[in-house]
């Protein structure tokens, strides 16, 4: 694919104005798209006041707000972005029939060397890359709110993406500092499927009467949200024990009958192999002898770090 100096992001909403403001901090040229100008004030205004933000943070010096908007050409023209661009992202709202007659526009206006990104949060990208000419050009990119901020990226490939393309996605989130990772094109990807099954079961907490949305709110961001920023589930598992995990697994079901909390067969399977984590050192992943004392002063340190950052933002 052609070397990225210039993009174009359809889309000047919530995450579009977010990715136009990204590319633009890192250097990158940028036409963001949408379909009235009174759309892409409102965003020029979100983008301001982002950065105005940011040097109230101490996070850039205030000359750099000029710089940035530099970057950013505003314009109501689609065509015209499309062809002077190297990457087109799309960050429309999630209608499938809009998407796929922007991908069709996108065909017949760019280069075959222009990657045709999607910021979908929900369908199958195979979707999109089946109405155009050149499907190995065409990946999803799917980033979190906001994304000028948040470094997850999930790159999502059709079952036609060309290796050239992954490889130039991830060279260019890599470069405006994403966490590029590569996931199968599935409803709800796999971020959204995890929040939702956490989101279903904070709902019904609070419709059983359990816990208070506050309640709720503040146990899981003391508890195990205060550990996510640092392991992901995998690893928490393996620390834990997947023995451990399987008990609970298993009492959990028997007592509240609910499907979700069935003992996944993934876990029966690690257990019967021996495999219970860190402490036989084999578990999801693969650990060297002594790993589990070096792992547990690794996960402290990281933990004790965010510890006083909690407490910080506690006093405020």
């Amino acid at each position: 694919m052609r070397e990225i100096k210039t993009t174009a992001v359809i889309g000047a909403g919530t995450m579009g104005h977010g990715f136009a403001q990204l590319f633009a901090m890192h250097g990158i040229g940028v036409w963001l798209v949408d379909e009235t100008e009174e759309l892409l004030q409102r965003a020029r205004g979100w983008i301001i006041d982002n950065l105005s933000y940011m040097v109230e943070l101490e996070e850039i010096k205030k000359e750099a707000i000029d710089q940035v908007l530099k970057h950013i050409q505003f314009t109501t023209d689609l065509k015209q972005a499309a062809q002077r661009a190297d990457l087109v992202l799309e960050a429309v709202y999630e209608n499938i029939d809009l998407k796929k007659r922007i991908f069709r526009d996108l065909d017949a206006w760019t280069p075959s060397d222009v990657i045709l990104a999607s910021n979908t949060s929900s369908f199958d990208i195979n979707e999109l890359s089946a109405v155009v000419a050149h499907p190995e050009r065409v990946i999803g990119t799917h980033g979190y709110n906001p994304p000028q901020i948040t470094p997850c990226v999930e790159v999502i490939p059709t079952k036609a993406t060309s290796q050239e393309t992954i490889e130039a996605t991830f060279s260019f989130l890599k470069r405006v500092g994403k966490v590029p990772t590569r996931c199968t094109s599935a409803p709800g990807f796999v971020g959204n499927r995890i929040q939702f099954a956490m989101a279903a079961e904070a709902l019904a907490i609070v419709e059983e009467g359990l816990a208070t949305p506050e309640e709720v709110d503040q146990i899981v961001k003391t508890s195990f949200g205060f550990r996510l920023n640092a392991y992901g589930p995998f690893e928490i598992c393996d620390l834990a024990g997947l023995d451990i995990y399987d008990a609970i697994f298993k009492y959990l079901h028997a007592e509240l009958k609910r499907e979700q909390f069935k003992p996944p067969a993934i876990l029966q399977k690690l257990i019967h192999e021996g495999r219970y984590g860190v402490k036989s050192q084999r578990g999801f992943y693969e650990y060297k002898e002594g790993a589990a004392e070096a792992l547990k002063r690794e996960r402290d340190k990281r933990l004790y770090r965010r510890l006083r950052l909690f407490r910080e933002e506690e006093k405020t």
